[in-house]
This record gives structure tokens, C-alpha cells and sequence, in this order.
């Protein structure tokens, strides 16, 4: 059996991932003649580094966000944060609310059942802690990004992760890597066993269902900049990314995800172009259904969801004030399994794979309604950019990065996604970046650092479209 890395090389990997984080911060900022843009690639570039834990709850890929969101807190400027002037929406407000809640639920279950000062330190982290991080990631990226060009930025790094899991997954899936990087392998009980060489779990290595999460929204985003692009031959090269994107997404064998994912995009194109967009759509669709046991799984496979959610709820009843804190369900559930494990619906061997109900089990009905509260502002965040975002092309990025935060919302259901700290940071950048519209009064934040590059000629020229212009080239984003 070969053995875990030690701490001291995993500390010495975080270690040189900082320095390299470092350094291409630098580039970012000295080439684009923009500050912020070594923290937003770091911020996007989370699911590239492995999910290895390290030390006391600290993993290899939190190195990138810790580092990204350290650059970018700096550039903020706090002191003026009640002049912010958000874009009005109640969506905004309802998801501020449910996600206080949600902290502060964490904290005070934290408190109930820790049992030493350091346990309740874990736990504090564990569970209002990364909120906390959302959040202000959240609102560093929606104060920083708040024009066009950052945007676009942001876009761009959100499709490059996409085209690049996807390379790597496909890679893994058809050729193969060193000890079977890029692949989670079918479990016993499932169809897929012994008939796929593995489901793509890609550079995170996390789970399956964690990379379909990150692809689905990386899709969207995707074809929203293949339908804003004024050029055929962009077009066809980002058309031609989303299928690449989609062949991955189907081989991580995530149905939730893969329907998700088709469903929003024939919305997209039905709203914002032709028809004919979707007919690769459907020959990437058709060669899966007859190479890969896809439709099977879709068929056969059945699902445990019913005996997670029982399970779930039956912690949160006997639990409700604390529930049985933050990363503790698993744990929970071990010590008495009469009562959680054993359900009517089947064996619950995993936590709730529901944002709601695992909020609810950890942290008790407080939890739950926060969670509930957030899920129904993001909802509303999502209708409003849907309802307003202007017609035509220049819409249609706004219009599919909401589909693809509303997809997201929608696997939360099924899957544990806040919870996971890369599904999280992706879905807070993408809300960040695309999705709210927080402004400082004009010069309260001055970006632009770099004496050598002129902010006039990084801008581009005067009506020309931000970052795809000639005064920023491609290789400088």
C-alpha cells in the first residue's frame, strides 16, 4: 500500500505552490497593467491544485484562494464600504441575511459541542470560517470586478480552468496518467464498475460530482462568450471548448450535472441565438450514449439520496438547537447507526448531499433556515440578472452565467456543494464576478499600478471591446 506523503512535503508543496501563486500574480498584474488581476486568476485557478489535506484541516488547494483573496482584501477599500452602491436588488439583501444566519448558527454550534478551546477553534473555522471566506470573496471580487473589462477577465479565467480540467480529465480517461491521476474509480455496486477505466475527477481529485459542479458552470460561461463574440472564428473556437467541456462533464458519469448542464444550454441558445448551436450538442450526446454505459447508469444505477436526506433530517430533529457541528455528520452517524445509518430507503454511507439538510444536521434548524434563506436569494439574484440583462449578444454572458449559478443552486439539492471549498469558491467568483453589481463612488479605487503600462492603452481603444482589444493581447490574459 503506498503511503500518504509526509507533512513536512506536503507543507513544502503548499509552500512552493505559494511561491509560483506569487509570481504569476506578478505577471497577471505587470501585463495587464491591472492589480487585481493576480488575485481574480489565483481566485479561479482554485480546482487546479489538488484537494490534499495537510494539517489540521489546511489543504493543498487552499493554497491559491488564501493567497489570491490575501492580495485582493489589501485593494479594497473597507473604510468605504457603506458607500457601496449595489445594484438594487432584494436577492442581494435575502442572500446577505441567510448567510449571516448561516455564521452565526455555525458558531454557536462550534460553542455547544466543542469540548476544548482548540476543538472549538476547528470547528469555528471549520464551519462559520469558510462562510466568512465566501463572503468576502464574494464581496472583494463584486467591488473590484465592477467593470466590463474585469468581467471579461473573469470570464476568461473561469472558461480556461474549464477547457483545462477538461483536457486533463479526457487525457486520464482515454490515455491514462501515473496512478491513475484524473479518475475516481467505479465503486463496486455501481453499473459502472470494471466497464469504464474511471469517472473524471480531474486536477482536484476530489469526487466525480465535485468536477461536474465546477464544469457546469464553466460551460455556461463558455457559450456565453461564444455568443457575444463578434468574430466567426471565435466563436467557433469557444463553441468548440463548450463541446470539449461537455465530452469531459458526461465522463465524470455525473447525471445530475450532465442534464443540468444540457438543460441550461438549450435555454441559452433557444433565447440568445440559433438552434442549429445545439446539433454538436447532440452528436457529443449521441457518441456517449453509444461508447460509454451512460444511459445505463442513467437507468440502472439507484440512487442513495432518499436514505441521505432521512438520515440527515433525523440528526436535525435530535439536534436542533447546535446540531452536531460542522463536519461532524459522518462522524455522527458512525456512533449511532441504528438510528442514522440504517434508514428506511437504504444504508445512508455518506453526509446529506443537500445544502439545506446538511446545514441543518451540523448546525441545527438555525443552520437549515439560513441555508434556506441564502438558496432563496441566490435564486432571486439569478431571475433578476435572467430578467434584466440586455438583449442580443451583449446579454448573453449575463445570461449564461446566471443559468449556470441557477444549475449550480440546483445540484446543491442532490450534491454537497457549499460545504466543499472549491465547489464554493467557484460558485462565489462566478457570483462575484459576473452576477452583482457593487460600485464605489468614482476613484475610490485606483487599480492601476504598474508606471510602465499606460491605463489608456491597456484599456484599448476608445469603443473597442474590453480585453479581446488589441492593447491587451491574448497571451497577457
Amino acid at each position: 500500500m503506498t503511503q500518504p506523503p509526509s507533512v513536512l512535503i506536503l507543507l513544502g508543496l503548499a509552500a512552493l505552490i505559494a511561491a509560483a501563486a506569487d509570481e504569476i500574480a506578478r505577471q497577471a498584474d505587470r501585463r495587464t497593467g491591472w492589480r487585481a488581476a493576480g488575485p481574480f486568476l489565483l481566485v479561479a485557478a482554485t480546482p487546479l491544485v489538488p484537494n490534499q489535506p495537510v494539517l489540521l484541516g489546511f489543504s493543498l488547494d487552499d493554497v491559491l484562494p488564501l493567497f489570491g483573496v490575501g492580495l485582493m482584501i489589501p485593494l479594497v477599500p473597507w473604510r468605504r464600504i457603506r458607500d457601496v452602491r449595489w445594484q438594487p436588488s432584494p436577492g442581494t439583501t435575502i442572500a446577505f441575511i441567510g448567510i449571516a444566519i448561516m455564521i452565526s448558527a455555525a458558531l454557536l454550534s462550534a460553542f455547544l459541542n466543542a469540548g476544548e478551546p482548540l476543538e472549538l477553534g476547528r470547528l469555528a473555522v471549520r464551519g462559520a470560517g469558510r462562510l466568512a471566506f465566501l463572503l468576502v470573496i464574494v464581496v472583494s471580487l463584486a467591488i473590484l470586478g465592477s467593470t466590463d473589462r474585469a468581467r471579461t477577465f473573469a470570464a476568461y479565467a473561469i472558461a480556461g480552468v474549464g477547457i483545462f480540467e477538461s483536457v486533463f480529465g479526457l487525457v486520464a480517461y482515454f490515455i491514462g496518467l501515473p496512478m491513475q491521476a484524473g479518475l475516481e474509480l467505479a465503486r463496486g455496486s455501481s453499473v459502472l464498475a470494471g466497464a469504464i477505466p474511471g469517472r473524471i475527477s480531474g486536477t482536484i481529485g476530489s469526487s466525480p460530482n465535485v468536477t461536474g459542479a465546477i464544469l457546469l458552470m464553466s460551460i455556461m460561461v463558455t457559450a456565453g462568450l461564444a455568443l457575444r463574440s463578434s468574430g466567426s472564428r471565435a466563436r467557433w473556437a469557444w463553441w468548440a471548448a463548450v463541446v470539449v467541456q461537455l465530452a469531459a462533464l458526461t465522463l465524470t458519469y455525473t447525471r445530475v450535472s450532465l442534464g443540468l448542464a444540457v438543460v441550461a444550454l438549450v435555454v441559452l441558445v433557444l433565447l440568445r441565438s440559433r438552434p442549429i448551436l445545439l446539433a454538436p450538442v447532440g452528436v457529443v450526446l449521441g457518441l456517449v450514449a453509444i461508447f460509454t454505459p451512460t444511459l445505463t447508469r442513467f437507468a440502472s444505477d439507484i440512487p442513495d439520496r432518499l436514505a441521505l436526506w432521512t438520515s440527515a433530517f433525523l440528526l436535525m430533529l435530535d439536534h436542533p438547537i447546535a446540531g452536531v457541528g460542522p463536519g461532524r455528520m459522518l462522524d455522527a452517524v458512525a456512533d449511532n447507526p441504528e438510528r442514522y445509518r440504517a434508514t428506511v430507503f437504504g444504508q445512508a454511507w455518506s453526509t446529506a448531499h443537500n445544502t439545506v439538510l446538511l446545514a441543518g444536521a451540523e448546525t441545527g434548524f438555525l443552520g437549515a433556515l439560513g441555508a434556506l434563506i441564502l438558496n432563496l436569494g441566490l435564486t432571486v439574484i439569478v431571475i433578476q440578472v435572467f430578467l434584466r440583462a440586455p438583449k442580443g449578444p451583449a446579454g448573453s454572458l449575463q445570461v449564461a452565467a446566471a443559468l449556470g449559478l441557477g444549475a449550480f443552486l440546483a445540484q446543491g439539492m442532490v450534491n454537497n456543494l457549499f460545504t466543499v471549498g472549491v465547489t464554493g469558491i467557484c460558485a462565489a467568483f462566478l457570483l462575484g464576478t459576473q452576477l452583482l453589481d457593487a460600485r464605489l463612488p468614482e476613484g475610490a479605487v485606483d487599480l492601476d499600478v504598474d508606471p510602465g503600462v499606460d491605463p489608456a492603452a491597456a484599456a484599448g481603444p476608445p469603443g473597442a471591446h474590453p480585453i479581446e482589444d488589441p492593447g491587451i493581447a491574448a497571451d497577457q490574459v
